[in-house]
C-alpha cells in the first residue's frame, strides 16, 4: 500500500513564511496547492539551514551536507518519513521534476557559507539562478503546462533573477551587518564605490545612483518575465502574478524611501497588498512603472 503523504507541515511552513503566497494558493485546486506547499517547504528549510546558523560555517557545511545526503536517499527510495522530504519527493516523482533543480538550490544556498563576494554580475546571476530561478523551474512542473514547459523555462529563469535581485536590494543593510555584500565589485567600482562602503553603511549620492541602476536592471528582468504569465494555467496564474507584482512593488517602495536601504527594509503593507490583489484579480498584472 502506498504511503499516505501528509502536507500539513508544508502548508504550515508557507503560512508562516509567506502569508501572501498562502492566501493566493487557496485559489488553486487542492492537488496543485499541495505541490506548491511541498516545494516551498523544501526550499525554505534548505535556505534556513544556512541563514539560521550565520557565523558558524562548520555547522552550516555539516547541516547542508547531511540534508543533501538525506534528500538523495529519500529521492532514491521514492519516499521518506521526514515531514519535509516526504511530500517534496512525492511531488518530484509525481510531476517529473528533474533532480538537478533541488541540487542546484542546495549548491546555491551553500554559496552563502562564509563571506562571499561577486566580482561580476555574471557570477551574481549564477547565484540568483541557483537560489531563485530553480524554484520557479520546479513550480513550473506542477502548473499543468504540458508541452509549454520548454517555452516557459526562459521566463521562469528571468522571474527568479528579478525576484532575487529585489531581495538583495531590500536586504542591503541587513546583509551588510552580517558581512555580506551581493553587489558585483566591478559595478560598484564603476560608480566609485567599494565593498567597504556598503559594509560601513555609507550613504552617498554615488550609492543612490548605483541603486537606481540596480533597480532599473531588476525591472528589466520583470518586464521580460511577464510575457510568460499567459502560458500558465489559470488557477496557478494568480499565485505567480501576485508574487510577480508584490516583489516588483518592493522596488517602488525602495524609491519612495529615498533609497534608504541601510535602515529601512522596504516592504509592501497590508492595505497595498489588498489593493494590488484586487487589481490583479480584475485586470491582471499591472503594467510596469
Amino acid at each position: 500500500m502506498a504511503r499516505l503523504v501528509d502536507f500539513r507541515f508544508a502548508e504550515d511552513s508557507i503560512r508562516k513564511g509567506s502569508k501572501t503566497f498562502h492566501f493566493a494558493c487557496r485559489f488553486m485546486s487542492r492537488e496543485r496547492r499541495n505541490a506548491f506547499y511541498a516545494i516551498y517547504a523544501f526550499c525554505r528549510h534548505t535556505d534556513n539551514l544556512i541563514d539560521d546558523n550565520e557565523g558558524k560555517p562548520k555547522l552550516q557545511r555539516m547541516l547542508i551536507t547531511d540534508w543533501k545526503k538525506r534528500f538523495l536517499e529519500a529521492f532514491e527510495k521514492g519516499e521518506s518519513e521526514d515531514q519535509i522530504l516526504g511530500p517534496f519527493v512525492h511531488i518530484m516523482k509525481k510531476n517529473d521534476i528533474p533532480l538537478r533543480y533541488p541540487l542546484e538550490l542546495i549548491k546555491g544556498v551553500s554559496m552563502d557559507i562564509g563571506r562571499k563576494e561577486y566580482a561580476t554580475f555574471a557570477q551574481l546571476r549564477r547565484y540568483c539562478y541557483r537560489v531563485a530561478s530553480v524554484v520557479g523551474l520546479m513550480l513550473m512542473h506542477v502548473m499543468g503546462l504540458g508541452d509549454k514547459i520548454s517555452k516557459m523555462k526562459r521566463y521562469a529563469i528571468k522571474l527568479g533573477i528579478a525576484m532575487q535581485l529585489t531581495n538583495i536590494l531590500r536586504d542591503v543593510g541587513e546583509d551588510a551587518r552580517m558581512g555580506r555584500v551581493y553587489f558585483p565589485m566591478d559595478e560598484l567600482a564603476q560608480f566609485g564605490l567599494t565593498i567597504k562602503d556598503i559594509l560601513e553603511l555609507r550613504k552617498t549620492d554615488r550609492l543612490i545612483d548605483f541603486l537606481k541602476f540596480q533597480v532599473r536592471r531588476a525591472r528589466r528582468y520583470y518586464h521580460e518575465a511577464v510575457k510568460g504569465l499567459a502560458l500558465i494555467h489559470k488557477d496557478a496564474r494568480i499565485v505567480i502574478s501576485m508574487a510577480f507584482t508584490m516583489y516588483r512593488e518592493i522596488l517602488k517602495v525602495i524609491e519612495e524611501n529615498g533609497y534608504e536601504v541601510y535602515t529601512k527594509r522596504a516592504y509592501v503593507n497590508t492595505m497595498r497588498k489588498v489593493i494590488l490583489y484586487f487589481r490583479i484579480s480584475l485586470f491582471g498584472v499591472p503594467a510596469g512603472y
